[in-house]
């Protein structure tokens, strides 16, 4: 059984885990398939705002695929959050993702 099938088989049994969909998230990121890597990216932040590797994933799959504008808002929302939790590795990590869109 592939590791994309384990985690859709664990998310089977609990579809609100965001940690689940980001792995799925970054295990269709791995194999190339960036749109459906955003769209799980997507959902964590539907399930937690603040699940702030979701929005440097996101952004990057977005970016990869040509979908600029949503990229430089996810990392804009992104740093936005880095930032108020006074975390300055990971606001200056998201700040350099803004800047390769802009």
């Amino acid at each position: 059984m592939s590791r994309i099938a384990r985690i859709e088989a664990m998310l089977a049994s609990s579809p609100a885990d965001a940690f689940l969909h980001y792995s799925l998230g970054m295990e269709y990121a791995s194999a190339g398939d960036v749109e459906r890597a955003a769209r799980q990216f997507l959902h964590v932040l539907e399930l937690d705002a603040e699940y702030l590797p979701a929005y440097v994933e996101a952004g990057k799959c977005l970016r990869s695929a040509g979908r600029l504008a949503e990229a430089r808002d996810l990392f804009a929302r992104g740093l936005h959050l880095a930032e108020s939790r006074r975390d300055p590795h990971l606001a200056d990590h998201i700040r350099q993702q803004l800047e390769s869109v802009t």
